[in-house]
């Protein structure tokens, strides 16, 4: 159940409870043969249509650029009177007015380039006709060398205050140099200094830079991806708290007003250098309960939502409202994590760390293959597919291990009968009897609030599976800001309930469990790190597959670490008000490219 912070909401909208109750009949009368409806797959460059009835979206896997120019980024025809209208967009959080690149933590880097306010070198293309998954934006083209990357600046890019003019090649390289300054709060700072040797990044032509390779590992592109470019002549006028406080990008998107945890409001940036936004109003809306998010969007006062599947039937009922997914790299899962498995006795240059494996969780254990017993016996404790015809009623499919898994273009028959984890709670019973728990035992379990409402009931409802097979959860339910923490300095302790890919068509995202980056869920084996380096120089991405399915895969199964739930895509929620929105890349947490949007 949601708790509805009226007072707040009232800011923002009139009357929260005569929308509940609109939304409530909707609802009700909203049909069976309407829940279960099924469409064609949703395609990226049509009108926003209905999710299909299972989430089986598989985009084309298209191999990154390597030695050739990147596709440049084209500007996108505009009606000739320029952006016009306005939209409203219903967020569970619009965070706090922090923008400046040293100190922007993770979800707000997202944030402001995710919705237009700040540019980056790459941006991200999973759409059909993509011809890379990366494609060159401030950075016109680039080139991927042996010894570097080498790329070209544009000398078109306008800062929205015209008094700072244009971004320059000083702009890039000082936003390099800032972000991975000691202390810096950026997410990505690490995956720069450990691929890239950040001193020597230098402008070696009139627009063009160099970045010599450090280590390079398979982070090497959210670099120039992820990072939000920002103005040296700003910061040296302002300093960095002004700053902070101050958004200035050269996004389609400019800002006029945000108040932390309450609002945004941008406006288009007419004849933008790369695409001119066709509406010209976005107001961003802090709303953190989804059901007034659903109710906003049903009385009209929201034309985009974010929602969670447990809200599919709700938005169905809305007139004229449509559930939207877009291209993706795959489903988004929901992740078991029994953390404290900190194995590592030495880094990737040989020296020895302090890490120490927790041998006091039953899952951990003195004897490791007690404590494989017991991850292996929670894993078996999952009805899965209860879950996904249920709680993801049917817009869900079965997962078991890390990024490979069901409607993956690899995953076969023989994948399933060697890796599936079958629901088995009397065998689970008995693992847990072998390792030494015949009656279980209690854990912490954390399910951290606010990131999704699909993957906080995915995890509420694995409570009672657990406690099936004798197993106590004891629920956290605290921001996953607090617990960071303890995830940086090596002691989380606890199970957790986390969201990640169920798959994905490119081999990019293992490094999240390489024990040399800097989040890690709470868990480290020496053997990432080989698979990661033989990745990494496989020279074709169907030989680097080939690591992952003959050799990765197979050690993760029997060692088991963490494993997968289910696997599930959350639409974003739509109103009659908007025509088309060909995303490229599909998230729910923020809505990407906005300026995308058109209205009928």
């Amino acid at each position: 159940m949601f708790t509805i912070h009226v007072q707040k909401h009232l800011k923002h909208f009139g009357l929260v409870w005569m929308a509940l109750l609109i939304a409530a009949v909707a609802i009700s009368c909203s049909s069976d043969d309407d829940s279960k409806d099924t469409t064609s797959d949703v395609a990226a460059t049509t009108a926003p249509t209905e999710v299909p009835a299972t989430a089986t979206v598989i985009p084309t896997s298209v191999a990154a650029a390597t030695a050739a120019p990147a596709a440049t980024a084209t500007q996108r025809p505009i009606s000739p009177s320029g952006p016009s209208g306005k939209i409203t967009v219903a967020l569970s959080g619009v965070g706090p007015d922090n923008y400046e690149l040293y100190q922007l933590a993770w979800p707000w880097n997202d944030r402001n380039q995710f919705i237009g306010i700040y540019d980056t070198l790459f941006y991200d293309d999973r759409s059909p006709n993509a011809t890379s998954l990366l494609q060159g934006s401030v950075a016109s083209n680039w080139q991927f060398t042996e010894d570097a990357l080498v790329l070209t600046i544009r000398d078109d890019v306008a800062w929205h205050d015209s008094q700072y003019g244009m971004l320059t090649v000083e702009d890039v390289l000082w936003s390099f140099e800032r972000g991975s300054a000691e202390g810096t709060r950026w997410t990505r700072a690490e995956a720069l200094t450990t691929n890239y040797k950040v001193s020597e990044i230098s402008q070696t032509g009139p627009y063009e830079i160099t970045m010599p390779w450090n280590t390079r590992d398979l982070r090497w592109r959210s670099v120039p991806r992820d990072m939000t470019l920002q103005s040296k002549k700003m910061f040296d006028d302002i300093g960095e708290e002004l700053m902070n406080l101050t958004p200035m990008g050269s996004g389609p998107y400019k800002v006029i007003s945000h108040q932390s945890d309450d609002h945004i409001n941008v406006e288009a940036v007419n004849n933008h250098w790369r695409e001119t936004p066709y509406v010209k109003y976005m107001d961003i809306l802090d709303v953190p309960e989804e059901t007034v998010r659903v109710a906003m969007l049903s009385t009209g006062q929201a034309d985009i939502i974010q929602m969670g599947l447990p809200s599919v039937d709700a938005v169905k009922g809305v007139d004229g409202a449509k559930l939207v997914v877009g291209p993706a790299t795959g489903l988004t899962g929901a992740q078991i994590v029994p953390t404290g498995q900190y194995y590592q006795t030495e880094d990737k240059d040989g020296n020895a760390t302090d890490r120490t494996p927790l041998t006091q969780l039953p899952w951990v254990g003195e004897d490791a293959s007690d404590g494989l017993k017991v991850r292996r016996a929670m894993a078996m404790a999952i009805d899965r597919q209860t879950i996904a015809d249920t709680v993801l009623g049917g817009l869900g499919v079965p997962h078991y291990l890390w990024n490979v898994g069901p409607t993956h273009p690899r995953w076969t028959d023989k994948m399933q009968e060697e890796w599936g984890i079958d629901y088995d709670p009397e065998a689970a019973k008995a693992l847990l009897a072998e390792a030494g728990f015949p009656d279980g035992f209690e854990f912490e379990y954390l399910i951290p609030s606010g990131l999704s409402s699909t993957l906080e009931q995915v995890c509420q409802s694995m409570i009672p599976m657990f406690q099936a097979i004798g197993l106590e959860p004891k629920v956290d339910t605290s921001a996953y800001g607090s617990v960071r923490p303890r995830m940086l300095a090596r002691t989380m302790d606890m199970v957790w309930c986390w969201q990640e890919s169920g798959w994905n068509v490119d081999p990019d995202p293992l490094y999240r469990f390489s024990t040399n980056a800097v989040w890690n869920p709470g868990i480290e084996y020496p053997e990432p790190m080989d698979f990661e380096a033989r990745i990494l120089g496989a020279p074709t991405s169907d030989e680097a597959w080939d690591v992952i399915l003959t050799e990765w895969l197979p050690w993760f199964n029997d060692n088991l670490p963490t494993f997968q739930t289910v696997g599930y895509t959350s639409p974003v929620g739509v109103a009659k008000t908007i025509d088309k929105w060909e995303m490229r890349v599909h998230n729910d947490r923020w809505p990407r490219d906005p300026w995308l949007i058109q209205l009928k």
